[in-house]
């Protein structure tokens, strides 16, 4: 008969814990403090492989942490930018900054650049974008400017893979069917960019299927009722007991409700990167600057990548004109 070590090795532990259970053995007349001990750290153990981010295999994300992310763009109403506009996001290469923005489907499968599921907000129509076919969706127009909501791969032709890119998906739409069309249209993408999304089935669906992509999970203190969460569900995500699950490469919490003892022991303990959002003022920026965080902003123009001095917003716009000018006349020749 074959000798089965590992069916050997599987009694040894039964007969452990059958002699924990009896009080013999061993562990038998340890006292108390070093039982409470013991369950301590294998309870710390198992809340720590629970929060815990991808630990073998990390992708390199040294260059990420070179800039600061625009979110949905450098859009600036008042001068007539508006949020994931081709325009607000070609501003924010051109000033030297990455940019994150969202994606979702349209009724036809259109990959489309748009925050909310409805464009109430944006264009003044109660309508939802999956329920509109591209050609539709075309015809309405960005916050009363002349922008129309772009397409994926507009985006990414128009940046030409000039400037890093933070793409979330929007959980709108069936997760497996957005992530394989959105990557269908990032393969084309020359430059540096990685995914994120408040979804965690969104997130395992690239551990499963792109997994050497940089992938991150969302987050905030969500509350019971956010997106229609139960008090659990709710608990489990703003604490991170998603990512067991997903196994993201950073986390991406609001900057506002980030002080948990969740995102200390992955931090401190477990070495994992923290992505910071919205951040609206410098006091902010430098608050995330200083805990070694990548930035997501908006209202305020950082350093970049540059580190020269930022002017108004205005400077931005005329010097953009004189980029693109140039950039047109090179094409040219």
């Amino acid at each position: 008969m074959e000798y089965d070590r590992e069916n050997e090795k599987s009694w040894e532990v039964v007969g452990v814990f059958q002699c924990l259970a009896r009080g013999t053995g061993p562990a038998a007349g340890l006292p108390a403090w070093a039982w409470v001990f013991g369950a301590a750290l294998v309870l710390a153990a198992g809340w720590l492989w629970l929060i815990g981010p991808k630990m073998r295999k990390k992708p390199d994300i040294r260059e990420f942490r070179r800039f600061d992310y625009a979110h949905r763009g450098l859009h600036n109403l008042e001068n007539g930018v508006p949020e994931n506009s081709l325009r607000a996001l070609a501003l924010a290469e051109l000033a030297g900054y990455g940019m994150e923005f969202d994606v979702q489907l349209t009724k036809d499968k259109q990959v489309v650049v748009h925050h909310d599921h409805s464009i109430q907000r944006s264009c003044g129509a109660d309508r939802n974008i999956s329920e509109m076919t591209y050609e539709e969706l075309r015809q309405y127009r960005l916050f009363g400017t002349e922008e129309p909501v772009p397409l994926l791969r507009e985006v990414l032709a128009a940046l030409d893979g000039r400037t890093p890119l933070i793409v979330e998906l929007k959980d709108y739409n069936d997760p497996a069917e957005l992530c394989a069309l959105t990557m269908k249209e990032l393969e084309n993408c020359r430059g540096l960019y990685c995914v994120e999304s408040f979804d965690p089935r969104i997130v395992r669906w690239f551990r499963q299927n792109r997994p050497e992509l940089v992938r991150g999970q969302l987050m905030c203190r969500f509350r019971k009722g956010d997106g229609g969460m139960t008090a659990w569900q709710a608990l489990c995500a703003r604490n991170l007991l998603t990512n067991w699950y997903t196994r993201p490469h950073f986390e991406a919490y609001d900057i506002h409700t980030r002080d948990i003892p969740a995102m200390w022991a992955v931090r401190n303990l477990l070495g994992m990167q923290e992505v910071s959002w919205t951040i609206r003022s410098l006091e902010e920026y430098e608050r995330a600057k200083a805990l070694g965080n990548l930035c997501i902003f908006e209202h305020i123009l950082p350093a970049g990548a540059s580190g020269e001095k930022r002017g108004s917003y205005q400077e931005l716009l005329d010097a953009a004109v004189v980029a693109l000018s140039k950039r047109t006349a090179q094409g040219k020749r």
